[in-house]
């Protein structure tokens, strides 16, 4: 069977981790009284298993060894009990990353030191899942053990967060950049204070405060520029550079070292407002981001969201608001993702609040419950009871080792019987658990998204998810809502089906006009695909109308209204929308290059070339004027 939660595999290679005949201590730390007292023996002799192993053949026995034993162990049922089988997902992560450990820059003493600090490998062996190089974000952590042991025990979260956290790059290169060790030691310096307690918050929202690497003298200055001011407003004192927005006049800044001082004194657009507010907080302790996004004229601007507290750090929330001018129809902003800089809706960043203050233990549930539903999955080509002859084989290995010693759990095997089957409703059923258990955990949604497309979740199982989906996320985090059900719609076979779905979700985000146009513009193109063009070209007019305060929408909704009208030689009907459109939209003052970014532009330049294409230039030279 293929090593479905174990994702890296081991080396012949590699040499023994621990001396022949001496195993090592078991893991430090793990706390069995999260363990439901009937599993905590299973708890003990996982981690203790994992601590005996003693080569790369023994890492990989073992990992095939523990799949076998979560298969058994979700086999008996009690879903709502992922306490033990939580510990099985990390000790089979144990067997793929020690050894990887092992080869890589910290070699036998890391690995050795990973297994003795549970509360650094736990959380580390967590983030290498979504570490689009392992190798690397494991490098990271060897460069930052090394040097600073100490201080990567006292903040597990924020190392983990800089081990896989990719580094901003600006389009502005930053001047005198920290190192990846640098920066650490200055979020760990004892004789700092920060705005917010580094060691309370989840490496999941640090990673935007590791991924700057600006220099210790800009950072020392944003806190002794902002100590005791509101950092939070620092967006606004950059003095924002009029002449190239109007004119194209080459910007200020341009010809200065890129600082956060020269940019509070020269100024600069939008973008370098949004790096100066993120930056500041940064200084001072406050994850943030830059907030990308097109306003409702078409017209590139950016913001920048932050993470803050309230009630003495009891409440925990992301602000995408700074500088989002409602006015403008800001609707949708998107953020550098920093485990591997791709853009990700800013929705999905305040989604990660929710997860903020749960209890460690109960994110590492939603995570296991995750990875079981992936290795339940590579099972469903053989359907049938888990077996249970691994658990009963762990049950004898804690009796001969543990057994009647005091401080130690007692072996409980009566739960030990299969009450349910390896099949399609079970991975259902964890991924379902996954989410409730933390609905802002990205791997647990994706993975749904992914089962959907390959066929896995059948259609008429959907509404479980979308209804999790919709009622927890709908009207909180509309953005991220919206894409993840786009995402699953066009997998329904059934068109009738399928569109059905997406007029319900157009009523769901019917307050927001960019999203119900994007829904339009996907229900017009599964129409047309199927030959409706009538009833295609009535939901790209719909879009069009409804979203023309968003020029993303009105735009795409337009050209896709022309394309159909032009097929079938309606061209003075694609004349006549692009006039009724053009008249709704106001020419922006604005510089050429920002100009051409709105919809009053696009439309019209569209209009000019359709009424010139239909030999009546006069007209098309007077739309041109208004440009």
């Amino acid at each position: 069977m293929r090593r479905l939660f174990i994702l890296a595999s081991c080396c012949a290679g590699t040499a023994l981790l621990w001396p022949s005949g001496a195993p090592a201590a078991p893991p430090a730390g793990p706390d069995l009284s999260a363990v439901h007292p009937q599993e905590q023996w299973l708890s003990r002799i996982v981690l203790d298993e994992a601590a005996r192993c003693d080569g790369p053949k023994a890492w990989d026995r073992l990992g095939r060894k523990l799949e076998s034993a979560a298969l058994g162990r979700l086999a008996c049922g009690r879903l709502d009990l992922l306490g033990a089988l939580t510990d099985l997902v990390y000790a089979a992560r144990l067997c793929a990353y020690l050894p990887m450990a092992e080869r890589g820059q910290g070699g036998k003493e890391l690995a050795r030191w990973l297994l003795r600090h549970y509360e650094a490998s736990r959380r580390l062996f967590r983030a290498l899942e979504e570490a689009p190089s392992r190798e690397e974000a494991l490098k990271r952590f060897a460069e930052l053990w090394a040097a600073e042991e100490a201080r990567v025990l006292a903040y597990p979260d924020l190392a983990v967060a800089f081990a896989t956290t990719e580094p901003l790059e600006h389009y502005r290169r930053q001047p005198d950049a920290l190192s990846l060790v640098e920066s650490f030691r200055y979020y760990t310096d004892p004789n700092r204070t920060f705005r917010h307690d580094l060691k309370a918050l989840p490496y999941e929202t640090l990673r935007y405060l590791a991924d700057t690497r600006i220099s210790l003298a800009e950072r020392e200055w944003a806190c002794q520029t902002y100590r005791g001011k509101d950092p939070y407003r620092s967006y606004f004192h950059v003095k924002y550079d009029t002449p190239f927005f109007t004119t194209g006049r080459a910007k200020l800044i341009d010809s200065m070292p890129y600082t956060l001082e020269n940019l509070s004194t020269i100024g600069g657009v939008c973008l370098d407002q949004a790096y100066y507010g993120a930056e500041v907080c940064k200084a001072m302790g406050i994850p943030a981001s830059i907030v990308h996004g097109r306003g409702g004229e078409g017209v590139e601007h950016a913001w920048f969201a932050y993470c803050r507290t309230r009630g003495n750090g009891a409440q925990v929330a992301w602000v995408s608001r700074t500088g989002r001018y409602r006015e403008q129809n800001y609707f949708v902003g998107t953020v550098r993702d920093p485990i591997d800089g791709k853009m990700i809706y800013d929705s999905e960043l305040m989604l990660l609040s929710t997860s903020v203050h749960l209890p460690l233990r109960q994110r590492e549930e939603a995570d296991a419950a995750t990875t079981l539903a992936r290795l339940v999955d590579g099972c469903l080509d053989r359907q049938g009871a888990g077996d249970l002859a691994v658990l009963g084989e762990l049950g004898r290995a804690f009796s001969q080792r543990f057994g009647g010693k005091a401080g130690e759990p007692a072996l409980d095997e009566r739960w030990v019987a299969a009450r349910r089957k390896i099949d399609l409703s079970l991975l259902e059923d964890l991924l379902d658990t996954a989410i409730r258990r933390n609905l802002g955990h990205r791997p647990a949604w994706r993975l749904l998204v992914d089962l959907r497309k390959a066929g896995r979740v059948p259609v008429e199982d959907l509404n479980r998810f979308f209804t999790v989906l919709i009622e927890r996320t709908g009207a909180r985090y509309p953005d991220f809502s919206c894409l993840t059900v786009m995402r699953i719609v066009p997998t329904i076979p059934d068109a009738a089906h399928r569109r059905k779905v997406c007029e319900r979700a157009i009523t769901v985000y019917a307050q927001r006009p960019d999203l119900t146009g994007r829904l339009l513009i996907a229900l017009g193109d599964d129409l047309r695909e199927d030959g409706k063009s009538a009833e295609a070209l009535a939901a790209y007019r719909r879009a069009a109308v409804q979203g023309i305060k968003a020029a993303e929408v009105v735009v795409q909704a337009a050209r896709r209204a022309e394309e159909l009208l032009l097929a079938g030689n309606r061209r003075d009907e694609a004349i006549g929308l692009y006039r009724d459109l053009f008249a709704k939209t106001e020419k922006q003052d604005v510089s050429g290059y920002f100009r051409a970014q709105t919809s009053h532009f696009q439309l019209g330049n569209r209009l000019a070339d359709l009424l010139a294409t239909a030999g009546r230039p006069r007209e098309a030279e007077k739309v041109r004027a208004q440009l």
